[in-house]
């Protein structure tokens, strides 16, 4: 089973906005990460987003770049969530989700170490962490952020 997990794209800071949308720079480098997945061949079912509209955004701009008619706002993705609830809750196979630090970073600690404060990967905007499941839990299968593009 793959599962992709994403930290949203920049956003603009409350000052600017207070709804915080995507910044230019944000919508370039998720276009950017999109496209190169898109190359990759990877297919998606479905993704998942917090609701929030950077996130929101962030996540229909994969699906446009990759094809996917499935984008669905989850209950239990924003930043301070419980990650070990919202875990048991991940079932399917060729799922992104779209989310926020810290719970992205905690979800993806939690899923490979089995303790959310590891700090098992450093996302940075835009960054996608692919994990696969095996028989004994999940492990890392690749990292990519926009800077590994540039």
């Amino acid at each position: 089973m793959a599962l992709y997990f994403v930290q949203h794209g920049m956003a603009l800071t409350k000052e600017q906005n207070s709804d915080r949308p995507l910044s230019p720079q944000g919508e370039h480098d998720v276009i950017a990460v999109a496209e190169h997945l898109k190359q990759a061949g990877i297919v998606l079912k479905t993704i998942c987003h917090s609701g929030k509209t950077r996130a929101s955004q962030t996540a229909e701009i994969f699906a446009e770049q990759l094809g996917v008619g499935n984008v669905v706002e989850l209950t239990g993705m924003g930043p301070n969530n419980d990650v070990t609830v919202f875990a048991e809750t991940l079932t399917s196979d060729d799922v992104m989700y779209v989310g926020h630090l810290p719970h992205i970073g905690k979800l993806v600690s939690y899923l490979v170490t089995g303790d959310s404060t590891s700090e098992s990967v450093k996302f940075s905007n835009a960054a996608v962490v692919c994990l696969e499941q095996g028989i004994e839990g999940y492990h890392f299968k690749w990292f990519i952020t926009p800077d590994l593009l540039a």
